[in-house]
Order: C-alpha cells, then sequence, then structure tokens
C-alpha cells in the first residue's frame, strides 16, 4: 500500500480521543488481504478454532498464527496505534471472526471487559476470572482498559447488510456504563461503521458498541488486535507481548494529549 500523505496523526489522535472509534478505507492491499485469509483458513482444529464448513472464530491467534503477529507489527497497522497509545505500544491479544449463514450471530450493546494473561493472581480491581481456549481472562480496572486501542483488519467488504459494528461515539470516556446505557442509547445517535475490504475500524474497547446478524450470503471476516502500552500490576502479565520494530530515536513517538 502506497505511503498516505493525507494522513495526519495530530488530528487522527484528537478524533480518536473524541469519538472513541476511526474508520480508514484502503489500508490493507489486496494481495496483503489474501494472504490473511490464507493464513486463517490453514490453522489447524484446536481448541481455540471454531469451524463449521469454514473457519469461523479463533481465539488466541497472535499466539498460534505468525502472519497475525506479522500484521501486529506492520507500520501501515501502528500508525494508528502510536499516535493514541506512542511507539513503545505493544500487541497483547488478537481474535478472527466471520460471519455466514451458517456461523452468524448478534450482540446487544456493550463494552469490551476483559484482558487475556499469563496465569491467574488475586489482584484488587481484578475480577470475574474464567478460561477460554487455555487462556486466563480477567475484566480489570476500567483505567487499563481505557489506556488500550483495538485495531480490526477488515478482510470482506462490511456494508449495511452483513452485521456491521455500530458504536455511540464519546461512550468511551465515560467509565463503565452498565447503569447508563438506556441514557446513552436515547441520548447519542448510534454511528454504522461500514468498512471496505482492506480498511480498518480503530476502537477503544471501553466504547459501547453492537451489531446485528448478517443479512448477507457472504463472508464478514474480520481480524481483531488490540493494543497496550503499560505493564500489568502486582505481578500480572499480559499473556502476550508483540512489541513494535525497533525504530531510530529521531522518529520515536509519543502518544498525543494523553489518553
Amino acid at each position: 500500500m502506497a505511503t498516505r500523505t493525507d494522513f495526519h496523526a495530530t488530528e487522527y489522535a484528537m478524533t480518536f480521543h473524541r469519538d472513541g472509534y476511526f474508520i480508514r478505507n484502503d489500508v490493507v492491499a489486496d494481495e496483503m488481504v489474501q494472504r490473511l485469509r490464507l493464513a486463517v483458513a490453514a490453522i489447524p482444529n484446536r481448541e481455540e478454532v471454531r469451524r463449521r464448513r469454514n473457519v469461523y472464530g479463533v481465539r488466541n491467534l497472535l499466539e498460534i498464527c505468525a502472519a497475525i503477529r506479522v500484521l501486529a507489527t506492520e507500520s501501515i497497522i501502528r500508525e494508528f496505534v502510536t499516535p493514541v497509545l506512542g511507539d513503545k505500544a505493544f500487541a497483547v491479544r488478537a481474535i478472527f471472526f466471520d460471519k455466514v449463514p451458517d456461523a452468524n450471530w448478534s450482540l446487544f450493546w456493550h463494552q469490551d471487559n476483559v484482558i487475556a494473561v499469563r496465569e491467574r493472581l488475586e489482584v484488587p480491581g481484578f475480577v470475574g476470572w474464567s478460561q477460554k481456549a487455555g487462556v486466563w481472562q480477567v475484566q480489570p480496572p476500567v483505567e487499563v482498559l481505557a489506556q488500550m486501542i483495538a485495531v480490526r483488519v477488515h478482510l470482506d467488504d462490511c456494508g449495511a447488510d452483513n452485521g456491521p459494528l455500530r458504536v455511540l461515539p464519546g461512550s468511551h470516556r465515560c467509565g463503565w456504563l452498565d447503569d447508563d446505557l438506556d441514557a446513552w442509547k436515547a441520548g447519542v445517535p448510534e454511528m454504522v461503521c461500514t468498512v471496505k475490504c482492506g480498511g480498518i475500524l480503530v476502537m477503544c474497547p471501553l466504547l459501547l458498541h453492537a451489531s446485528a446478524a448478517s443479512e448477507s450470503a457472504g463472508h464478514r471476516r474480520v481480524i481483531h488486535i488490540e493494543y497496550a502500552a503499560a505493564d500489568l500490576p502486582a505481578g500480572l502479565e499480559w499473556n502476550i507481548r508483540i512489541p513494535p520494530a525497533p525504530m531510530p530515536a529521531a522518529v520515536a513517538v509519543e502518544p498525543i494529549n494523553g489518553f
């Protein structure tokens, strides 16, 4: 993909801080999209993989798929990470999902509320422990999720008819919103996040979001990569950390206006 001359990191970061999400098309080249599709489809059957006729869900992608580890470090992806989290940000989790007729679903309004960690340790503020595909999941204090972002790489066109994400802009700035959901739904117009194949949707995990079941017969394949920039407290460790490729000191990037 050619270098973008119309991307301004400061403006992007300000928009992201305000809205909690950002959409950009034409990020990942067609050839790379096809390589990623093939890499996911080639993952063998194991407990992380959900498969019917095709693979429709994969957990722990960073751990089990080298192509996704490479993708997480690509400059075309990280240019949407570093203006928000700084150039020391690292990938901590990735999942894949696809909505097709025999594996379709909807999601009610919610905030993403768990992280993946290496082992269970009883640390104040970390609650709701569970294991999924052999990896510990836990709900951290809201401040941890407020300092994370997710980049969703679309491997197919995601139009209005195949279950696009719907979001309530600005809701990421207000902590846990379980008790205020009705007020947010009534007071903030939802935005429908249609994205072209090769485009990305960047979002804060705390952003209120939902999606309907797909009405299309086609795929809606998405690779969802989460990034953080800080260690966890009291001996807790991220289950995996994919660091950035080394950068010259002269081009080091600091987060803009905090996050």
